[in-house]
């Protein structure tokens, strides 16, 4: 089907057709109730954006409208009436004439203006795109024209818009597709163009002018690309014949190496040359003395060998030198440090007189010390008055001294109170703290080292059904961290602890000792806020670094639950043991 360059004249409802009032399609019933669009615009429908010149067209069709008087109220706001939508679709119909004879008269702005007017006045039969196949054909058929009119008055942004909105209520319309791509070829978008012509094409495959557009089209980007391809062609040649930067460097850096390579060319001639004639005496001279001949090649072989071992020789003693050179220089500088280091120390420990006098404000006491000028030194007299000062360890003081006073102390794992006594002195009080406000020991090394011991000698066995014999064993403790103390606080003595460690572990066949698995398991939280309780503690268990077959895949899994139930009694052993050591 040849696509037409006039105006669509189809009637979509005839004349002495009857509607039906019963009906319920969009044109009835008959007395529905719409709000009259009056002047919209064609870009004034729903969900569309509206462009300002064909809605000035649209509004400049409904000045001759003769029925605005009756769609305004007195203060010219729009009313809503009743009106007979076969009578709707026939002033469409009547406006689409209208538009199609003004185009063929050559106005295309009054063609335009009869074309928005009509879409205007079909649009409230189509609200949402709900109006029947009649109303929809007789509206595309409207903005269709509306595009061709646009195209023509070279508006071909307009006409690709008014395009796209007819193919919003019919996505299949080949002519809208046309028309869009037309619209869209003119302003140079030819992927977009050439996309709508194939669809449009594989709707109407015997289209005509659809497949006369799409080789237009095709002939336009390939002349484009050949004139683009030409051009910088033009531009490289250009550029090589006046020397620009293009090629210049280039071509110097090809010039420069040919150069270098016929002047080393030429240097090995006329050495060659030289050694033939030096080989020519030579030959002479052994011929003289009775010697055997030897070709040119092999004596060339020869002294290009001895050459070279000569040059390795000298290569060799002039690194030699340089090494020895670098060694000195290490030395010498050594030696420069060491002699300032001893010079700067020995300065430091003694002031000469003169220094001393440099010195404002220092002197020397008695005993060799330096000291402020202003430091009072106590005489013999004065020390012996005030007798001995020097730091004695309270334990082994006076016989005067109280007693350490017991404390009872509590323990996260038991809570249960004891005297120091019990502990065999354990729980005291330091003699300086009888009060027993707060006293704190750092434990962080043993507990460290016990801890880590009991986890490393963590084991677990299982045996299953089928006399799978296996054992689980740990092998090392990684990423260990934590500290631990025994505080002394209101007279109750207080174990402090915080550890997280990874153990890693391997699952063994018992009687093979084969490594079956193996894989870690994350301690995040060993503390004393948790571990007194072994259900409490937390556990992380990973997937497995090497997961055992198949075979034993149930009896590794139970195995590495009863290591985890061991690693729990292991730390809880830690616990007790804490408590029992301090």
């Amino acid at each position: 089907m040849a696509m037409s360059q006039q105006p669509d004249r189809t009637t979509v409802l005839a004349e002495s057709q009857v509607v039906d009032p019963s009906s319920t399609s969009v044109i009835s019933p008959l007395n529905e109730t719409y709000t009259n669009a009056g002047a919209s615009s064609l870009e004034n429908s729903e969900n569309d954006n509206a462009n300002d010149e064909v809605t000035r067209l649209a509004k400049d069709s409904d000045d001759d409208d003769d029925d605005d008087d009756d769609m305004h109220d007195d203060f010219g706001n729009d009313k809503k009436v009743t009106k007979d939508p076969n009578d709707i679709v026939a002033e469409a119909v009547t406006l689409k004439e209208q538009g199609n004879d003004f185009f063929k008269a050559g106005d295309l702005n009054k063609a335009s203006r009869s074309y928005c007017k009509g879409s205007s006045v079909l649009k409230p039969l189509n609200k949402s795109n709900t109006g029947d196949d009649q109303v929809k054909a007789l509206l595309v058929n409207l903005q269709t024209n509306l595009s061709m009119v646009c195209f023509k008055q070279n508006k071909p942004k307009m006409s690709r818009d008014v395009a796209t909105k007819a193919l919003e209520i019919d996505s299949t319309n080949v002519k809208a597709l046309y028309r869009r791509a037309a619209a869209k070829r003119k302003m140079g978008d030819w992927t977009d163009a050439k996309e709508d012509l194939k669809k449009a094409l594989k709707l109407d495959p015997t289209n005509v002018a659809v497949k006369k557009e799409l080789h237009a089209l095709k002939k336009e980007i390939d002349t484009s690309k050949r004139t683009q391809r030409e051009g910088l062609q033009k531009a490289f040649a250009s550029s090589k014949k006046t020397g620009s930067f293009l090629y210049s460097d280039r071509e110097e850096e090809l010039k420069r190496k040919e150069e270098e390579r016929k002047k080393k060319e030429q240097q090995e001639k006329e050495e060659t040359e030289k050694r033939k004639i030096e080989w020519t005496k030579e030959m002479d001279q052994r011929v003289s003395n009775g010697e055997e001949h030897v070709p040119f090649e092999t004596w060339d072989k020869e002294r290009k060998e001895k050459e070279q071992k000569a040059k390795d020789a000298l290569k060799k003693e002039e690194e030699e030198r340089k090494r020895k050179e670098r060694e000195a220089r290490r030395a010498a500088k050594k030696a420069a440090k060491a002699a300032a280091k001893q010079e700067n120390e020995s300065s430091d420990e003694e002031l000469t007189a003169e220094e001393l006098k440099l010195l404002r404000g220092y002197k020397k006491t008695s005993d060799g010390r330096t000291t402020s000028y202003f430091n009072r030194e106590q005489s013999e007299h004065e020390k012996q008055m005030i007798g001995d000062i020097t730091p004695q360890r309270l334990e082994t003081a006076g016989s005067d001294v109280p007693q350490s006073v017991p404390l009872s102390t509590s323990t996260p794992s038991s809570g249960v109170q004891s005297t120091s006594a019990a502990a065999g002195g354990k729980g005291r009080a330091s003699l300086w703290n009888q009060a027993g406000t707060w006293e704190e020991k750092d434990t962080t090394e043993w507990c460290t080292t016990h801890l880590k011991h009991l986890l490393n000698t963590t084991t677990a066995s299982y045996s299953s059904s089928q006399k799978n014999n296996i054992k689980a064993i740990v092998t090392e403790n990684t990423n260990f961290t934590g500290d631990a103390s025994v505080a002394l606080t209101g007279g109750k003595k207080r174990y402090i602890f915080d550890f997280h460690t990874t153990v890693k572990y391997e699952i063994r066949d018992d009687d093979s000792d084969d490594v079956l698995a193996t894989g870690k398991i994350k301690l995040p939280d060993i503390s004393s806020t948790g571990a007194h309780d072994e259900d409490e503690l937390e556990v992380n268990i990973f997937a497995w670094d090497k997961s055992p077959t198949a075979e034993f895949t149930a009896d590794s899994n139970a195995c590495r639950d009863n290591l985890v139930d061991s690693i729990r009694k292991s730390v809880s052993s830690f616990v007790k043991d804490f408590n029992e050591h301090y």
